[in-house]
């Protein structure tokens, strides 16, 4: 094989792979920019509202981050990454009555992807209501609201268009893409709602479930200049939780999400070995779990929590025909969570958090 058909093969190899991923990232384009964390439960505000100050503290402040297929395409980095920080409040505790309580926070996302630099930037601010239903603080309902400003940008003039190739040079970007009329970044409010219910069923069983709605209102998403609005998307949980008294806790849940034809499934169980503990929140742990996404991903997760501090690490294993196009690359994903308290506060029983913290 001569010397120019080994640069072809290469060329054309890398512009299979450009296409299978970019036809990955346009058809989750088609439906929003959305987040696909396997530590679903580790950013708690992104999914459902109604989780929003719904912890055994007086704050919660969480960063999260994932990075994809960073080697699909051999002697270059790719960048496929997200990324949140967020903070929630626990507030108006025994002002409302001995039973409710509100919560507001606020979630930052950065999500970018690919050589045209796709970012979407999103600030989220969310409140409340938690309503107890009985005086043992074991059944709760809880309903949320959030509201959303998302800028979202591309960079045309780095992306790959068939008019820019030529024959004996391969892609000319110096060349004009003919794209007709587009812009370069958009933005728009977006709103969701979300429902979640919480119930303790015994001394060390807990169960919770929830539904949430976001792109309520259905907001305009185009880099063209047309009207694609984004579908509204469904979100529905359910956790079981058993915890075994200073030995360890078992947190196993469910976690679907459907958005026009597309949707996505992820299940598995997160087990927690206490190695010390002083009291309920004098606890050292380790934690390791393994979750699946269906004809996705299998992700191992392994952790360590000191006190009111937990970190959890996951590499998403890829299952699906995208390993073949990302070269066999997963993701990695890191979550940070830490609670804190402004004061003593009444002795709540949440343990029905999936998993808990």
């Amino acid at each position: 094989m001569n010397i120019a058909n080994h640069h072809i093969i290469r060329l054309l190899n890398r512009i299979k792979t450009y296409l299978l991923l970019c036809m990955c990232c346009l058809s989750m384009d088609s439906y929003a920019q959305e987040l696909h964390f396997s530590q679903y439960f580790a950013n708690p505000l992104s999914f459902n509202p109604a989780n929003t100050g719904f912890f055994e503290g007086s704050y919660r402040l969480g960063i999260n981050h994932k990075q994809q297929w960073p080697w699909a395409i051999e002697g270059r980095f790719l960048n496929y990454n997200s990324s949140s920080a967020y903070a929630d409040f626990s507030i108006l505790d025994k002002k409302i009555n001995n039973l409710d309580w509100a919560g507001i926070g606020f979630n930052f996302i950065n999500d970018q992807a690919g050589d045209g630099n796709l970012i979407a930037n999103k600030a989220y601010m969310s409140m409340a209501y938690h309503k107890g239903l009985d005086e043992f603080h074991q059944h709760f309902l809880s309903v949320g609201f959030q509201i959303a400003y998302v800028n979202r940008s591309i960079n045309f003039d780095a992306l790959y268009f068939n008019n820019q190739w030529l024959d004996e040079v391969g892609f000319d970007l110096s060349l004009a893409n003919n794209e007709g009329l587009y812009i370069e970044q958009t933005s728009y409010f977006d709103i969701g709602i979300g429902l979640q219910g919480k119930n303790q069923l015994n001394d060390n069983l807990g169960l919770n479930y929830g539904v949430s709605l976001m792109h309520v209102n259905r907001p305009i998403e185009s880099f063209y200049k047309q009207k694609n609005r984004i579908g509204m998307r469904q979100l529905y949980q359910a956790g079981l939780a058993y915890e075994k008294k200073g030995k360890f806790d078992i947190n196993s849940s469910l976690f679907f999400t459907s958005q026009k034809k597309a949707f996505e499934l992820l299940l598995g169980s997160l087990a927690g070995i206490n190695l010390k503990q002083t009291s309920r929140y004098k606890t050292t742990k380790l934690y390791v779990g393994l979750f699946y996404r269906l004809k996705d991903a299998l992700s191992p997760i392994f952790g360590y929590q000191y006190h009111r501090t937990r970190i959890l690490l996951n590499y998403d294993i890829n299952l699906s025909r995208l390993s073949k196009a990302s070269r066999g690359n997963g993701g990695f994903e890191l979550s940070l969570i830490q609670i804190g308290v402004f004061k003593k506060k009444k002795n709540l029983s949440y343990k029905t958090h999936c998993p808990s913290f």
